[in-house]
């Protein structure tokens, strides 16, 4: 189950951009073109989800990470809405700044943004489960 476990990685990433990927991969529907990403846009993406599941587990990364989030991003491309391609992009660009910020913190400021990170993460799989966080109906 190694592909799902990257496409919730890959769905957790697109939450922090602010825009909920309403595509789900392998549904079939392709909205546009059925064109492949560019290897720059699939690298700095596959990083950054590596990067961000690492920090917010506090565990290394597995040993195939990038290779596996650039397969499933390759994948799910095709059927992804021009937003959410323009929000691959935007990561692609901001990536380098981020790393280069991040590498800047001090470790307090680094453990802060996990928190966050998290805390943004439990809350979207709150949301997604089923009946989501509402408490069953009286009866």
């Amino acid at each position: 189950m190694k592909s799902s476990l990257v496409s919730a990685r890959l769905l957790g990433t697109l939450l922090l951009l602010s825009a909920p990927l309403t595509v789900m991969a392998g549904d079939g529907e392709s909205p546009g073109q059925g064109d492949k990403p560019p290897p720059e846009l699939v690298q700095a993406n596959a990083e950054f989800v590596c990067f961000f599941m690492s920090e917010v587990s506090g565990q290394p990364k597995p040993k195939n990470c990038e290779e596996d989030a650039a397969r499933e991003l390759i994948q799910m491309y095709p059927s992804l809405p021009p937003e959410q391609r323009q929000q691959l992009q935007q990561l692609q660009d901001y990536w380098p700044t981020f790393l280069a910020e991040w590498r800047s913190l001090d470790e307090l400021q680094r453990a802060a943004l996990r928190s966050q990170w998290a805390a943004m993460l439990q809350e979207q799989q709150m949301q997604e489960g089923v009946g989501g966080s509402e408490p069953p109906p009286a009866k």
